[in-house]
């Protein structure tokens, strides 16, 4: 079982990373948070891995620091919830976020998480939210306290961003790098294509 792994970013894709250790390259599925705390740093990153094994397949993902990964844990420790639905809660959210979330009942907002509907939204709630009662928010994650507005702004944004071939947690990160309180679809859909281009 990997602990984690440090190299250089060889490649990104929509949800994945390829990390070049000692001339080995891991594929690595990763959440747009991890991946917009990763991308960007020429220097070697140390990223945690989760190995999930089934008959069929043998699967890394990764995560920019054990909160992350421990959350993921749990998440896909609950029926019905797999690794790439925990990956996609884990784009939706910030863990600050995401906690509020638990905390607060919000069945919708977290089933406005792709891959969740209302029924497994509220199991979630029932076996995470006495789990994380007395969670400690991220250090120096700033809270965007989304409402239900601004998080069906997102993805609606984000899902405009699909049609034009870009994948859900690279949508989803571009959206959160430039969101802001206020702005309209239409803005938000601009200034992540006018973000994305800068960086290209």
């Amino acid at each position: 079982m990997y602990e984690y792994l440090i190299g250089h970013i060889e490649d990104v894709y929509e949800d994945k990373i390829v990390l070049d250790c000692k001339d080995i390259g891991y594929l690595i599925a990763v959440s747009s948070n991890t991946l917009s705390n990763l991308t960007g740093n020429n220097d070697k990153v140390k990223v945690y891995i989760h190995q999930h094994i089934r008959e069929d397949e043998m699967s890394l993902y990764g995560f920019h620091d054990k909160q992350e990964r421990a959350l993921f844990r749990d998440l896909i420790s609950i029926s019905g919830i797999g690794p790439r639905v925990s990956l996609g809660i884990l784009s939706t959210f910030s863990i600050n976020d995401f906690m509020r979330c638990l905390s607060s009942s919000d069945e919708k907002a977290i089933s406005s998480a792709p891959g969740i509907g209302k029924k497994t939204a509220n199991r979630l709630i029932l076996e995470l939210r006495d789990k994380y009662k007395n969670f400690i928010p991220v250090s120096g994650e700033e809270s965007s306290c989304f409402g239900e507005d601004s998080i069906d702004l997102r993805k609606d944004a984000a899902e405009a961003l699909l049609s034009l071939g870009y994948g859900y947690a690279e949508a989803m990160s571009m959206v959160d790098s430039i969101y802001s309180s206020g702005m309209s679809i239409e803005d938000i859909i601009k200034k992540s294509l006018l973000s994305a281009s800068i960086r290209a």
